[in-house]
């Protein structure tokens, strides 16, 4: 335990100049409880998130525990090279790009690790992950179903769209206008955001999709609708989450050759072959891992302290196999820190999430 309590003092040491501990009250409020209670001893986690700056502080909690921990990187998934050599230095175990190995809990992102199969089962934080656990024969704690992944991926995200957009010069948005391909979460963070700036916002989605009033809805069906619309843009944003997603609704004949910002905020390439991918604004993936922190520790913090409360849950035995969401009751211990504690209680009432 000495060791691991050196690399957490190392960790911890590193990422005080950038954050605050009021930016990750969930992760800290875990860290503390588990630090006590150690119920992850001699657990081997292999945890697979992005590897950020902001995943270090996932791990704080993780060690507390008394997990082995394994940090994954692959091809597929966004991350900071920069990271590696710490985890070198600190003592982590890292693998990349490897799918085996055994383990007690896999923390998988994509599902880059569904063909592992761990002693107790996955977490899995996306929905696209959701594929491929379909029909899997172990647990899987799907982190992406849950109130508290809306923060990151509405709130996070959008203000991640932002970032990316200024970072390139763009920052006038009053006034413009911005058609928005998809009102999920992701989509929705983007235009509370934009809206703040004062865009004006067109949504292309399923008919009678609920859209702030100041939003103006055009059916996903309504081909000529959307070319009048993309036409006039100043902005193109898809969010669909689905690959290919953008072919047959007229926009890239209307962008192809046009002066419109295009950008694609989803890991999915919805614009297929229908668009080169210089012709859109970071060669066509998602805006916000342009950035150095993709998405703000206080918007990522609860869903990261969230995949590491499925392990124990994992641990204990009684799941069935499948996909499944995280029990309400360990889910309401974080929303209540995030509530209390965080810088961003208020943009969770106005965002109404």
């Amino acid at each position: 335990m000495q060791h691991a309590e050196s690399v957490i003092s190392d960790i911890l040491k590193y990422s005080e100049s950038t954050y605050r501990p009021e930016e990750y009250p969930a992760l800290n409020a875990q860290y503390a409880a588990w630090r006590r209670e150690k119920p992850l001893r001699g657990i081997r986690v292999l945890d697979a998130t992005p590897l950020f700056a902001n995943t270090l502080l996932k791990y704080v909690p993780l060690l507390a525990a008394g997990a082995e921990l394994t940090a994954a990187t692959h091809d597929a998934i966004p991350y900071d090279p920069e990271m590696l050599p710490l985890l070198e230095q600190w003592g982590i175990p890292h693998v990349h790009n490897d799918r085996t190995g055994e383990y007690d809990c896999v923390l998988d992102c994509g599902g880059v690790h569904s063909m592992l199969s761990p002693r107790c089962g996955f977490a899995e934080l996306t929905r696209s992950g959701f594929y491929h656990y379909q029909h899997a024969a172990k647990p899987v704690i799907l982190v992406d179903d849950s109130r508290i992944k809306a923060i990151e991926t509405c709130l996070g995200t959008g203000d991640g769209f932002l970032r990316g957009m200024k970072q390139l010069g763009y920052t006038g948005f009053r006034g413009r206008s911005m058609v928005v391909f998809g009102y999920g979460k992701v989509g929705r963070g983007i235009v509370f955001y934009s809206l703040r700036e004062g865009a004006v916002i067109t949504v292309v989605d399923e008919p009678g999709t609920q859209v702030p009033a100041q939003v103006k809805l055009i059916s996903r069906y309504d081909r000529e609708a959307i070319r009048s619309a993309v036409r006039s843009a100043w902005c193109v944003v898809t969010v669909t989450g689905i690959y290919d997603a953008m072919r047959g609704n007229g926009a890239a004949e209307e962008l192809r050759n046009g002066p419109q910002l295009i950008a694609a905020m989803g890991i999915a390439n919805e614009w297929g072959d229908s668009l080169p991918p210089e012709r859109i604004l970071n060669g066509n993936v998602p805006l916000n891992f342009m950035l150095k922190e993709p998405t703000r520790m206080r918007y990522i913090d609860p869903t990261m302290a969230l995949s590491n409360a499925a392990v124990p849950e994992l641990v204990r035995g009684d799941l069935k196999p499948g996909i499944q969401k995280i029990s309400p009751a360990v889910e309401g211990v974080y929303w209540r820190t995030v509530e209390q504690n965080s810088l961003i209680g208020a943009e969770l009432k106005e965002s109404g999430l």
